[in-house]
């Protein structure tokens, strides 16, 4: 049998020995590359898992917006502003109550109100409806209508009237009062004047009626006071101090004080024969 030549089998070694290293260490690099990659899919894997638990899972965000569109009632501003503290103004009694000095004090508004030296109105009671009517001063609405009715009817008859006094205040009254007591003595003041508070002319729908420039005491006797004693009444209004009754009334006569108290009573004050203060206290 022949053999190889001792070179040749040399080199037929070697290279198969250089070809068992190479192939071995390919085997080596492919698993290590292959090892590699299952560890970087692991991380990504693990860095995935580890975001979904972060973020509330399920995909769902954790802090999830709300659904609404428009804030809760607690986080809304009050519309209401806190209620202030307010001051009460003092007003009139709406009943009659007895005062200190014993003498009754009676609604503010009230025109049929028995307004004599018992009877009395607080001095912050004032009509609010005044009206001006001929002679310059004030009445309330209803009685200016009703007195300017009158003063139309008495000029037909030929009479000029007018009012040269009517609504006062409890001010004025005060003024008033102290001027007679001042003019003429206390005594002589108590009968021909009102105190403060007492007076008709608080109420604002009595006047004392004028003509010619007579008035007050000057126009007693006259004309005029003689049609407006016997027809005043059909406009409403009533002489609340006639002639002989100041034991009644409590004052003298005054035949051009007038008041109002609508067409219906007066015409009943009229019938009954009794004066307007008896009429009002019955």
């Amino acid at each position: 049998m022949s053999t190889s030549p001792p070179s040749r089998r040399v080199s037929a070694a070697k290279r198969n020995g250089t070809v068992g290293r190479e192939s071995k260490g390919g085997g080596l690099s492919s698993l290590f590359i292959g090892s590699i990659i299952a560890v970087v899919i692991a991380f990504l894997v693990l860095v995935t898992v580890a975001v979904d638990a972060f973020s509330g899972g399920s995909g769902t965000p954790a802090a999830a917006p709300s659904t609404t569109d428009t804030p809760t009632a607690a986080a809304s501003t009050p519309t209401t502003a806190p209620a202030t503290a307010t001051t009460v103004p003092k007003q009139s009694p709406t009943a009659a109550t007895t005062a200190e000095d014993g003498s009754i004090v009676l609604p503010c508004g009230n025109i049929l109100v028995p307004l004599d030296k018992q009877h009395k109105l607080t001095a912050d009671c004032a009509p609010t409806d005044l009206v001006t009517v001929k002679g310059g001063t004030q009445l309330r609405s209803e009685a200016a209508g009703a007195f300017n009715e009158m003063l139309a009817a008495a000029s037909k008859a030929g009479f000029t009237l007018y009012a040269n006094s009517a609504y006062r205040s409890y001010a004025e009254q005060a003024s008033t009062f102290q001027y007679w007591v001042n003019t003429t003595g206390l005594a002589y003041a108590e009968r021909t004047s009102a105190r403060a508070g007492h007076s008709e002319h608080q109420l604002g729908t009595t006047a004392d009626v004028g003509a010619r420039g007579l008035e007050l005491e000057a126009f007693e006797g006259t004309p005029e006071a003689a049609w407006l004693a016997a027809n005043s009444y059909k406009f409403g209004f009533i002489v609340s101090y006639p002639d002989g009754k100041e034991g009644i009334t409590g004052y003298a006569p005054e035949p051009w004080h007038v008041r109002y108290v609508g067409k219906d009573v007066a015409q009943k004050v009229h019938d009954s024969g009794l004066t307007l203060h008896e009429y009002l206290l019955r």
